[in-house]
């Protein structure tokens, strides 16, 4: 489990955040919605130990992690892939740099992917839902058991998005990692999501917690159903508020 406690942060006499908590359980799935500029790349940043919180402690089960690094893994709203690296060198660079390489398990997961016939392509050689994908198996693969994911589809358009969300929940769901994910987006948020955290303009407050009712699997069909519109309709009211 991840545990926010109490994180305030600022930025000169600019407060960012305010007093933010929240928790992400084991395997669970969590989405941040707020107004752009609300700070919740700001909060990635001080899970990940980037930052130096000025107030508030960030706890992963039973450790402190608060301004340490190395705890969880990260996947920007770019692809982020080294050019001068196939697609199978890239995915693997977590694992290098804790000093293993489990280059079987690197290969069945791109295979699983859709992946399979470009491990040793470049990344110039891919579609943007190619890259995106390559991406996350390479979060995958690092050691770390929780990932966040900042807007990681935002770019892509559409079709190609839901097929990129539907594929990243059959690969959660035989993985069962934590996953914090920032969105823009309700559809998407519901979608995916376990649990749906709102946060205010800034200084960003915590002003309400979703918990999502739709059963997993999910089937695309739920975004055209009454009871997800319903669920949409509250999500952005509270977003609006």
């Amino acid at each position: 489990m991840l545990s926010v406690k109490q994180i305030s942060k600022h930025f000169g006499d600019k407060i960012v955040l305010e007093d933010i908590s929240l928790e992400i359980a084991e395997g669970e799935f969590v989405s941040l919605i707020g107004p752009s500029g609300s700070g919740k790349t700001t909060l990635f940043n001080l899970i990940g130990g980037l930052l130096m919180p000025d107030g508030g402690e960030i706890w992963k089960n039973e450790d402190n992690i608060t301004n340490t690094t190395g705890h969880i893994s990260y996947m920007p709203q770019q692809a982020s892939l080294f050019p001068w690296r196939t697609i199978l060198q890239n995915v693997l660079i977590g694992q290098e740099l804790q000093g293993r390489k489990e280059e079987g398990l690197a290969k069945e997961m791109l295979q699983k992917a859709g992946l399979g016939e470009v491990i040793h392509s470049y990344p110039h050689e891919l579609s943007g839902g190619m890259k995106q994908r390559a991406s996350f198996i390479r979060a995958l693969l690092s050691p770390q058991s929780f990932l966040c994911l900042d807007e990681p589809f935002s770019a892509l358009d559409e079709f190609t998005r839901l097929d990129m969300q539907k594929w990243l929940l059959h690969i959660w769901e035989d993985n069962q990692q934590s996953i914090l994910f920032i969105t823009h987006s309700i559809d998407e948020a519901l979608f995916l999501s376990d649990k749906i955290v709102v946060l205010s303009a800034g200084p960003a407050k915590v002003k309400r917690v979703f918990e999502v009712p739709f059963a997993r699997p999910r089937d695309e069909k739920i975004l055209l159903s009454e009871e997800f519109l319903k669920w949409k309709r509250m999500v952005l009211e509270e977003v609006q508020r």
